[in-house]
């Protein structure tokens, strides 16, 4: 088979020559035509999009702020222990551990319950807790007729009616004249530890005061102030009954506190202590001790003059 190669004419050589760069041109023009949107697709920005017009874009969402962990603030350089002891409180033959720890420089405290079976209790104290001993004067009884039941010189512990679990006293220390915080523990009826009272109150007695088998506590809640002639400050005695349900819980008894202060206080002027009122232990007449307003009690002893 023999191939042949025919050479176009001359005319027809240079139509086809200039139909041949022409398309080169083109060529070339659209090439950098293309070249220059794909690099200022690179370089513009992004168009916002206003919402309400064409399709929104939802932004990525930003990290999670970083949340530092808070400093715990350290304790006091003469933080220790007070005293620690086991306790039976529940009476089931598995003694709790009580923990007391405090400083004297800061005046904080803390005590720890940790209990064998069931919660235990940690109680953060703005003071610190005193010997029970120290809360009474030398005329008082209250240690000579009642007998502490857990081995501790800062928590004292009572029951309220035989067989019954007891509940534990702690005080704060006494302020010029202002007694100190008292605190009760009590058990609740699954047997956790629960803070039933916190006062200021001073404790004078604790036992049966209505005849129904369980005991009150009886107590100051701010002391007597003496003045001028003889004259004292108002400031009864407020009585406390125990409330087992829905929680443990000591709630002042206004008639027990009023029937109470008729017997061992110098009368009744209701259940507020105040220094608008005032006690006369000697009145001008003679006789027993009389509660009159203030300016009265002066004016008593203005006209004896």
């Amino acid at each position: 088979m023999q191939f042949f190669l025919h050479r176009p004419k001359p005319g027809k050589m240079k139509h086809f020559s200039q139909q041949y760069w022409q398309w080169i041109v083109l060529c070339a023009l659209l090439v950098t035509a293309m070249q220059l949107c794909e690099s200022q697709q690179k370089t513009l920005p992004l168009p916002s999009v206003n919402p309400g017009q064409g399709r929104e874009t939802i932004a990525p969402p930003p990290p999670p702020p970083r949340h530092l962990p808070t400093p715990r603030k350290g304790l006091p350089k003469d933080w220790k222990v007070a005293e620690e002891f086991d306790f039976d409180w529940q009476g089931n033959g598995t003694p709790a551990h009580f923990k007391i720890e405090q400083s004297q420089e800061e005046q904080i405290s803390r005590l720890t319950i940790t209990m064998k079976s069931g919660p235990g209790l940690v109680l953060e104290n703005d003071d610190v807790w005193d010997e029970f001993a120290h809360d009474f004067v030398a005329e008082e009884d209250f240690l000579k007729k009642n007998k502490n039941l857990a081995p501790s010189k800062y928590a004292f512990s009572l029951a309220p009616s035989p067989g019954a679990r007891p509940w534990i006293f702690l005080v704060t220390p006494q302020y010029g004249s202002d007694p100190g915080n008292l605190f009760v523990l009590a058990l609740d009826a699954q047997g956790r530890p629960k803070l039933s009272f916190n006062k200021t109150f001073h404790i004078t007695e604790f036992r049966d005061l209505d005849g129904d088998g369980v005991g009150e506590i009886a107590g100051q809640p701010c002391f007597s102030q003496g003045w001028g002639h003889d004259f004292l400050t108002y400031d009864p005695f407020h009585v406390y009954q125990f409330q087992q349900a829905p929680e443990p819980e000591l709630e002042l008894s206004l008639p027990l506190t009023q029937e109470y202060n008729l017997k061992h206080y110098y009368g009744w002027a209701g259940v507020n202590c105040s220094e608008d009122l005032a006690v006369v232990l000697h009145p001008p007449g003679g006789g027993k001790p009389v509660i009159v307003k203030s300016a009265e009690a002066k004016m008593m002893f203005g006209k004896k003059k």
